[in-house]
């Protein structure tokens, strides 16, 4: 693999990537700037059996963002009985701060799925920024 500004470039064999970079250069100003470790807010690692990526640093990174780096873990980080009321509640005091957090949570869901159902939860009111009220009932 190589990173090329903002593009990897990945191949079968080592011979093909060195023929590609070749044909690059032809056309662009290019640095090699060697097998990628980190990209877009992911961490590759290579392994015998392929690449592994991880985004604990991104998720680091968002908790302190959000404020929230000191917070105590969950297994499950929303009720999935409980049914949230878009109509109730104060709205939160920084609209684009919120849909900024829920953003950085979707691009989090590549690699850690298990958070999906909570990010589509926070997703859902996008369109209506009130704090969190459960409704029972």
């Amino acid at each position: 693999m190589l990173y090329v500004d903002d593009i990897v470039l990945a191949a079968s064999t080592t011979e093909l990537l060195h023929r590609i970079i070749d044909q690059l250069r032809l056309e662009f100003d290019m640095k090699d700037l060697g097998p990628v470790h980190f990209f877009l807010g992911i961490q590759v690692r290579r392994t015998a059996t392929g690449f592994f990526l991880s985004q604990a640093q991104y998720a680091e990174d968002v908790l302190d963002r959000a404020g929230m780096a000191n917070c105590t873990p969950a297994s499950t980080p929303v009720d999935v009985k409980g049914k949230l009321s878009s109509s109730t509640g104060t709205p939160v005091p920084d609209p684009t701060f919120y849909c900024s957090i829920v953003g950085a949570l979707q691009y989090l869901t590549l690699t850690c799925p298990d958070l999906t159902y909570a990010v589509q939860q926070a997703c859902l009111h996008m369109h209506d920024h009130g704090e969190v009220v459960e409704r029972r009932g």
